[in-house]
This record gives structure tokens, C-alpha cells and sequence, in this order.
């Protein structure tokens, strides 16, 4: 019993600090783009938070933090994000992975300044909607489930290839 109450108590710490490490950014200013680039450690952070966080868990910071990534990328003079078709389907009503998508796109563009490809920007997206559908609470989602497969037998970049417009 002891060992059960341990490794439960173990497993559910690194949760519990993430949760209590994070904070939101409050008051912060986006007009110029020295703005944007002030909160750039911040949008990271904020989407390595969204991204390991269930979606039913901590919901009041979740909004927050999504308000703050959605406003920061919205008019972030370094990255654009494009939103594919295909996108529709594997979100269906659930806004949060469409969040998550953002956020994958967002931090790998960041991370990655000079890497402009669509292809490698859209799965980036994908697998952190895959990372966040993981972790449980939105139900059944059919179309990623499918897109799951194919990720786990390596061939996201191949369907991929099909579904986005490539420039």
C-alpha cells in the first residue's frame, strides 16, 4: 500500500510543480514588436504549460494562458500562423486543440527562426494537438484518432503532404 501511495504521490509531482512553477503573464503591453519579442520566453513557457496541462484541469489559468498566447500570436511580427482545412476535422468543436495546434507551430517558430517550411510548421502544430489529446478529458475525436496512427507508424509528413498547401 505504501508503494502504491508513493508512486502515485511521485507521479502526480511533476505535475503539481509545472502547475505552481507557471504563471500567466498579467499586464503585459503588445504594441511594438519589441513587445512581442520582450514576452517570447513567456509565450514558450506558456505553451509548454497549455500542451501538459488535461483540459480539465486548472481551466480558469487555462483561458488565461490561451488569451495570452492567441493575443501575442495575433499580432507577433515574427510568426504567422496558417490554418489548413484539414484542421477542421481534427478539432471538431474542441477549441483547445486548435490552441495547442498554435501553440506547436508557434514554439517551433520561435525556436527555429529560419525554418519556414509548412510542412514541418503544420506537424509541429499536429503533434502537440496529438501531445494534449493524450492526456485525456475531450472525449472521442475519430479524424485524430486517425491521425494519431499515423504518426505512431511515421507517416504524419506523408498524409500531411496531402492535406496543406504548400507555397
Amino acid at each position: 500500500m505504501k508503494k502504491l501511495l508513493l508512486a502515485f504521490l511521485l507521479g502526480g509531482l511533476p505535475a503539481l510543480a509545472s502547475a505552481q512553477t507557471f504563471d500567466v503573464p498579467a499586464q503585459y503591453t503588445l504594441s511594438k514588436p519589441d513587445d512581442f519579442a520582450r514576452y517570447e520566453p513567456q509565450v514558450i513557457s506558456t505553451i509548454n504549460w497549455l500542451e501538459a496541462t488535461p483540459v480539465n484541469q486548472d481551466v480558469s489559468r487555462r483561458k488565461q494562458a490561451q488569451r495570452f498566447l492567441l493575443e501575442w500570436a495575433s499580432g507577433s511580427p515574427k510568426v504567422s500562423i496558417g490554418i489548413e482545412p484539414y484542421l477542421g476535422d481534427l478539432y471538431g468543436k474542441q477549441t483547445d486543440l486548435l490552441m495547442a495546434f498554435m501553440g506547436g507551430w508557434t514554439r517551433y517558430s520561435l525556436q527555429h527562426p529560419n525554418d519556414t517550411n509548412t510542412l514541418t510548421l503544420n506537424a509541429e502544430g499536429v503533434q502537440a494537438m496529438l501531445k494534449l489529446y493524450a492526456l485525456g478529458g475531450l472525449g472521442t475525436i475519430k479524424p485524430l484518432e486517425n491521425v494519431r496512427d499515423l504518426a505512431a507508424a511515421g507517416e504524419l509528413n506523408t498524409w500531411l503532404k496531402g492535406k496543406i498547401s504548400q507555397k
